[in-house]
């Protein structure tokens, strides 16, 4: 489950990070983009001592001698194995950071791994969309950042494309004059190209942070 909540820099010392005000250095690590400086903190471990609960779940022990069951995240996990957890915390300018909590789970044995963090998606509300899924659709984790100027951007057009194909009918009730009607045919062709050009960009962005992600993911599990 994810968990985004705002954290203060005086809260830092656990994750290597100094406590100087004016600046906050990130010593995990980490990459930077779109504004954001991304890092992983480790957030709980445990060792495996009973992985047949055939329930999703396993027994561990944690280091302080605590005995509890969790879930394995569809990793698989025999005793003696250790899993480690991490939140992705996002890092802005000013020293304050966005959390994820259970973002990334670990076998440490194995190396294997679950990316745990939520996705959303954006479609372009028409019938294209049936017609054209991977072209008008487009995935991302909820943690990258997003220019409020592009998502109010988008609705904006895909609004004026609705609004548009749903006057267009009218200009044939009395017969259909193209001179008429040719603005707001300009208007709705503009409007999807616009959104579908939106998409595209989402899509580029995503696929980067994805990218970004994946390297930082295969330095923790070293």
């Amino acid at each position: 489950m994810n968990i985004s909540a705002t954290k203060s820099r005086k809260k830092e010392a656990e994750a290597g990070l100094s406590n100087d005000p004016l600046q906050t250095e990130i010593t995990t690590p980490n990459f930077v983009l779109f504004g954001g400086t991304f890092t992983f903190i480790e957030t709980f471990s445990a060792t495996v001592i009973d992985s047949d609960l055939g329930n999703g779940h396993i027994w561990v022990k944690t280091n302080t001698g605590d005995e509890k069951q969790i879930s394995d995240y569809g990793i698989p996990f025999r005793s003696s194995h250790t899993i480690h957890k991490y939140e992705l915390r996002q890092y802005s300018e000013d020293g304050s950071y966005d959390a994820y909590k259970d973002a990334l789970i670990v076998n440490k044995k194995t190396g294997e791994h679950e990316v745990n963090l939520k996705k959303k998606t954006i479609i372009i509300p028409a019938f294209l969309t049936m017609l054209f899924h991977t072209a008008s659709t487009a995935s991302y984790y909820r943690a990258m950042p997003v220019p409020k100027l592009l998502t109010v951007i988008f609705i904006l057009l895909c609004a004026s494309a609705l609004i548009s194909f749903l006057t267009l009918p009218w200009g044939f009730k009395d017969g259909y004059m193209w001179s008429d009607h040719k603005y707001m045919w300009f208007t709705y062709l503009f409007s999807r190209v616009g959104s579908f050009i939106c998409i595209n960009l989402m899509k580029r962005r995503s696929q980067k942070f994805e990218n970004e992600l994946r390297n930082l993911i295969e330095l923790v599990k070293r």
